[in-house]
């Protein structure tokens, strides 16, 4: 071989193997960047429980927080630490016409399912009557208010998503139960849960 001819092939194997090596490194930056992408390895995906992952919630029939407030008897039977803050779930039980005064909430949408008796409802210019059975969907910022017109104590169930407002039944709880409610007072707690209660048109007073 001549040497001409020598350093035309290790020339070209310097260039094989410069290519070769770009080729690597092409390799190489993709599987990195690949590999960037993709998201921390998460306590589930070791097999381990991740702590902030809420639990599956197990409550009996007789177990909750009881409460007394406006005239009805409220029992909270998930709260909102239980579900990371996801939604709460309240059991209340409604005397014959009793039932809160018209108001609306800032944060949270209601659930209403009706387990016994008859409800009428008035949301916005609206006014309908559920019975058991019966799912009322209530967002935020409608102002509504609920009473019961039958002859005996009603039951439903309150779903409020996000969760977090059952902490104002238990601040309203807390107050002296020795003489009627301050409405001065309530007003204020009812203002940091983003509660407002509304003033009833003459028409809509019973």
């Amino acid at each position: 071989m001549t040497n001409r001819r020598k350093w035309l092939n290790i020339g070209r194997y310097g260039a094989l193997r410069r290519l070769g090596l770009a080729a690597i490194a092409a390799l190489l930056s993709l599987v990195i960047l690949a590999l960037g992408s993709r998201p921390l390895l998460t306590r589930a995906d070791t097999g381990e429980a991740n702590p902030s992952e809420p639990a599956a919630v197990w409550v009996e029939a007789d177990a909750g927080t009881p409460w007394k407030i406006f005239g009805l008897e409220i029992v909270g039977k998930i709260m909102s630490a239980q579900t990371d803050g996801a939604y709460s779930v309240v059991i209340s039980t409604t005397p014959p016409e009793g039932g809160p005064p018209l108001h609306v909430h800032e944060h949270e949408d209601e659930l209403f399912y009706i387990i016994e008796g008859t409800y009428e409802f008035r949301f916005g210019d609206e006014t309908i009557l559920a019975s058991a059975g019966d799912l009322v969907h209530l967002p935020a910022h409608i102002p509504h208010k609920f009473r019961n017109v039958g002859s005996e104590p009603g039951m439903a169930m309150n779903t409020m998503t996000p969760g977090g407002f059952e902490q104002f039944f238990v601040e309203i709880d807390q107050l002296p139960k020795e003489q009627p409610l301050d409405r001065s007072q309530v007003a204020a707690i009812a203002s940091r849960y983003g509660l407002q209660f509304l003033p009833e048109s003459p028409s809509a007073e019973r």
